[in-house]
């Protein structure tokens, strides 16, 4: 391997690893060249495990290596336990889970690198990355590898975990920050070489041919290019690393053209400087850059203005009850506090980790390892967010605050069923034939006006740097996600992008009833043998570990508070369990059939309840449909929207319901299975299903629909299986949600028209010679921003109605 300085006069050699040009020493093995030894480090562990296909990915680019490395040392403190457990977010001695930032990570390519770490380390078991929040998730086996090994792993792959306690949100804002001041940095050194070779330019018109003296001019022209290095290798670099990377994994970018157009005006006017054969357009080659990273800076503003992360704007809606001084009460998430005691009930998911309080406790971890068989827990047991309690209700005690971002990113693991949306398919089909076809114009352009060299060289770089794919870069994130924020500040909070779009498809709207389409508060009456006090305590003790709005009603029916054990529920049928000394079985009436092995417990209206063994009576429930519910039937219906009840209730309210639905529209006492045979009976005949309920007590039907919205009363709890999750007091907004989601893709749509427009215009007038380079760097920020207001203005306006 050799070291050797870069000829001044040679073009730029690139880095194999990272793109970037070599403009040290470089260091070369005859087959390739790295800007430093990092990078070259990097390159042979790649090259060793056989993963030399992580550079064959569309502007692929390690992250550059030059600068000083991270003592490994730094990571021996990852042994200490408590050091470990700050980065862990779930560990059961055979599985450990932990998240870390990693500000390195830019693109595609260091997603499929950062997902393939098994390959290095055989205790990994998965990886999953997030590129918007920068953090990698990393499942392994605690018995095989630790953190300190990942963490080391990681470094000598070029990414750095961050290990400071201020947590991802801090970095990714200080990534954000660093973006922003790369781009005032290129832009200020491009924007000062413009106005100073501009000045030159202007001296040498002014004194014509012969009106000044060939020192100076050579002078000048010396110092204009020496302004204009720096913009190309140093403003530019940009586009100019993004072209080279996509050119040398043999695939074509959209930075390609403007790559292109950057560097023929650079070198052509090198070559006419040099040979004496004209002054060059390097003042047109510096405003032009000026002009694009005006473009790109109002690009990353506008990323930032509607940036639809839910962690920052704090959009997750979950609530849970917390315990003070013996007083429940429902508060925010945010609200919780380390050595905060908090109450979950059965179904419902754990917000924070927290230690077991209660004696035993059953939590499901699917939401979190995919694994459903519950964990049997004893008092002080660690017991990580994500869970779901299954059975008897748990007290805990927080141990760390509630991370919005790991909930959401537990959220966004259910991810849709459907493919990738249309827009975002036609946006990959299009950058290869939009870059191919813009070279092909842009070539042909050029040939027409020779011999006229000018005016060809300004032809072909104008239709280059004029041909703008905005309306498929940038109309599709802004509307959908400015949407997403807009619709997140009216409490409907969405998992993400593509969740519009599938509501948009949705053309048969099938309900639940209770907590639904009905309050989640009943008055309850009791009808049966008389109860003891003790009784009584017993069954809304029993009643209250069930999320079930029907078992909260019964639970609220007296302020005395008794506990309850071995609770188990059956969900969407009964639950039961032990308090003050009786056994308690709530349910329908075929469930407590079963239960207590009596087939001749007649069916009868509303919830039956046995105390012992022995049935007691039944509860009958006086639920109230929701005023605005025929409204927004109807608004559905006007919309061509075909509408589907199917509860497992009784049909106690069948006439009330029949203002609303048509009887074979209605399906009263289906059991949880048959809720998803209704369901897929629909999708079978080509219909796209929309599944709106409560989210506890719908979980499999709601997975079985295309898309799903949970309705949530007092405690916006979290529903794995809903796409949506929608206040109750916003349900008669349904309607003016699909109609929203319509206009939605009639925005970006009309942003695709506008682009088409404009690049059809503005290709013609390039062609035509009437627009110069300049000209052209100006109208395409110009664009971006036309693109960006409208995207942003159609979405906002047509979400006033959400007020």
């Amino acid at each position: 391997m050799t070291l050797k300085p870069p000829s001044p006069l040679a073009p730029a050699v690139c880095c194999t690893h990272c793109g970037e040009p070599c403009a040290d020493h470089s260091i070369s093995d005859g087959a390739h060249t790295f800007c430093c030894t990092g990078c070259r480090s990097v390159y042979d562990i790649l090259s060793s495990n056989g993963m030399c296909e992580y550079y064959t990915f569309d502007g692929a680019s390690g992250v550059p290596q030059r600068g000083p490395q991270r003592d490994r040392s730094v990571y021996e403190v990852l042994d200490d336990a408590a050091t470990a457990a700050r980065f862990i977010d779930f560990s059961n001695g055979s599985i450990t889970r932990v998240r870390l930032a990693l500000p390195g990570m830019h693109c595609a390519s260091c997603v499929w690198l950062l997902e393939q770490l098994q390959r290095f380390d055989q205790g990994i078991r998965s990886s999953r990355v997030d590129l918007m929040r920068k953090t990698v998730e990393v499942e392994y086996d605690p018995s095989r590898t630790g953190l300190k090994a990942i963490a080391i792993l990681l470094s000598s792959l070029g990414y750095e975990p961050l290990l400071s306690s201020e947590g991802t949100e801090h970095d990714r804002d200080a990534e954000r920050r660093e973006a922003t001041r790369k781009i005032y940095l290129r832009l200020g050194v491009a924007g000062f070489a413009a106005g100073n070779v501009m000045m030159i330019s202007i001296a040498r018109y002014m004194a014509g041919d012969t009106g000044m003296d060939q020192t100076l001019v050579r002078l000048f022209s010396l110092l204009s290019i020496g302004l204009s290095i720096p913009v190309y290798f140093f403003s530019a670099s940009p586009w100019l690393s993004s072209a080279l990377a996509s050119l040398r994994r043999r695939v074509v970018n959209l930075d390609v053209p403007v790559a292109l157009g950057i560097t023929t005006l650079f070198v052509r006017s090198i070559v006419d400087i040099v040979s004496g054969g004209g002054e060059g357009f390097l003042d047109s080659f510096a405003g032009l850059v000026f002009f694009l990273l005006i473009g790109r800076l109002f690009q990353q503003k506008a990323f930032d203005a509607v940036s639809f992360d839910r962690t920052v704007r704090s959009f997750f809606p979950l609530s849970v009850r917390r315990e003070q001084k013996g007083v429940e009460a429902v508060v925010p998430i945010d609200a919780v506090r380390t050595g905060d005691v908090m109450i979950v009930r059965n179904g419902e998911v754990i917000p924070a980790d927290a230690v077991l309080m209660s004696a035993t406790g059953y939590v499901d971890y699917s939401f979190v390892t995919g694994e459903s068989v519950p964990v049997e827990c004893t008092s002080g047991s660690m017991i990580y967010a994500g869970g779901k309690v299954v059975g008897t209700a748990v007290r805990l005690t927080a141990t760390r605050p509630v991370s919005q971002s790991y909930l959401a990113s537990l959220w966004e693991r259910t991810a849709s069923r459907t493919p990738r949306s249309s827009y975002m398919k036609l946006s990959d089909r299009f950058g290869l034939w939009f870059t191919v076809g813009t070279l092909l114009v842009a070539v042909t352009g050029a040939l027409f006006w020779l011999p006229n060299v000018a005016l060809a060289v300004n032809v072909f770089t104008a239709v280059l740097i004029i041909a703008c794919p905005c309306a498929l870069t940038l109309a599709a994130p802004i509307t959908l996600g400015t949407a997403m924020g807009l619709l997140g500040r009216s409490g409907m909070y969405i998992k993400n992008i593509g969740v519009l779009l599938e509501l948009k498809n949705a053309n048969t709207v099938v309900f639940d009833k209770t907590g639904t389409l009905t309050s989640s508060r009943h008055d309850v009456v009791y009808h049966g043998k008389p109860l003891t006090a003790s009784e009584h305590e017993a069954i809304e003790a029993v009643a209250s570990h069930s999320a079930h709005p029907v078992s909260q009603s019964i639970a609220r029916m007296s302020s005395a508070r008794s506990t309850a054990d071995v609770v188990v529920e059956d969900v969407g049928r009964g639950v039961r369990g032990r308090s003050n000394g009786h056994t308690v079985v709530i349910g329908s009436f075929s469930y407590l059939s079963e239960e207590l092995g009596d087939e001749t417990i007649a069916v009868a209206e509303g919830t039956a309840v046995a105390v012992d063994g022995m049935l007691a009576g039944r509860f009958v429930m006086r639920s109230h449909v929701r005023e605005d519910v025929p409204m927004m039937v109807h608004g559905l219906r006007s919309n061509g929207i075909q509408t589907r009840l199917v509860t497992g209730d009784t049909d106690r309210d069948a006439d009330v319901l029949r203002s609303v639905f048509a009887d074979e529209e209605m399906h009263f006492r289906a059991t949880p299975g048959e809720k998803v045979e209704a369901v897929e009976a629909l999708r079978s005949r080509g219909a796209s299903v929309l599944m709106v309920g409560d989210g506890l007590n719908d979980v499999s039907v709601m997975a079985a629909a295309d898309v799903s919205i949970a309705v949530t009363d007092e405690t916006s709890t979290l529903a794995p299986a809903s796409d949506l999750v929608m206040p109750a007091q916003r349900l008669s907004d349904l309607p003016g949600l699909l109609t929203y989601t319509h206009e939605l893709t009639r925005v970006i749509s009309s942003a695709l028209w506008f682009t088409m427009a404009y690049n059809a215009v503005g290709i013609s007038l390039a062609l035509a010679g009437i627009l110069t380079p300049v000209i052209t760097a100006i109208m395409m920020p110009l664009s971006s921003l036309l693109v960006v207001g409208m995207s942003v203005g159609g979405a906002r306006l047509y979400a006033r109605r959400f007020k």
